[in-house]
């Protein structure tokens, strides 16, 4: 059986997509707090926000935002899967579809 192994943050930052707009206003919430943070990078998993709120691995988070490309607001939970000094990488468990 194979063993998967965690990418490394060298081959992660690969993956990641940059705005080049800049930073992507997001409002969230958890089941603690509100707060509006900035979503600096994109990857086929997930989102990284800059915050400093304190958030806890394994933790929910609802989310609201919109790409300034496309002018769509986006909804999706998530769950925050690492955290260091400059905010969260949250994993997208559902992306709710716009009509």
């Amino acid at each position: 059986m194979t063993k998967f192994q965690p990418l490394e943050d060298d081959v992660r930052k690969d993956v990641r997509k940059y705005f080049k707009e800049g930073p992507i206003s997001v409002d969230c919430k958890t089941e603690a707090c509100e707060f509006n943070a900035l979503i600096t990078n994109v990857s086929a998993s997930g989102v990284f926000i800059k915050t400093d709120q304190s958030l806890k691995i394994g933790q929910e988070i609802a989310m609201v935002f919109s790409f300034p490309s496309s002018g769509q607001t986006t909804m999706a939970t998530g769950e925050v899967a690492r955290t260091d000094l400059s905010g969260a990488g949250v994993e997208i468990k559902i992306l709710f579809k716009n009509d």
